[in-house]
């Protein structure tokens, strides 16, 4: 279950990168959206992105992106992928 903060939502984020990554680290990564309300993102269970959310229709997508300054091959293991709608 992931941590219930109590810090308000912004209206620009928190953080340019929520989290950057050590390869072969096992990482847990949350997000809770509330359309309409607020954004956040949790990395190992800590909040480290909050910003506002319009309303609309929204989608989620996950997978392995790389920047320009990258190269070879990126792989990426999912597990334990839910989702849950209120």
């Amino acid at each position: 279950m992931p941590p219930t903060p109590e810090e308000p939502a912004s209206s620009k984020a928190t953080s340019a990168s929520p989290a950057s990554g050590t390869v072969g680290a096992t990482v847990r990564v949350n997000t809770v959206h509330q359309v309409g309300a607020e954004h956040r993102t949790y990395i190992n269970g800590s909040l480290k992105h909050t910003y506002a959310s319009p309303g609309g229709s929204f989608y989620d997508k996950f997978g392995a992106y790389r920047t320009d300054s990258g190269g070879g091959q990126a792989t990426v293991e999912w597990s334990n992928v839910r989702f849950w709608r209120k």
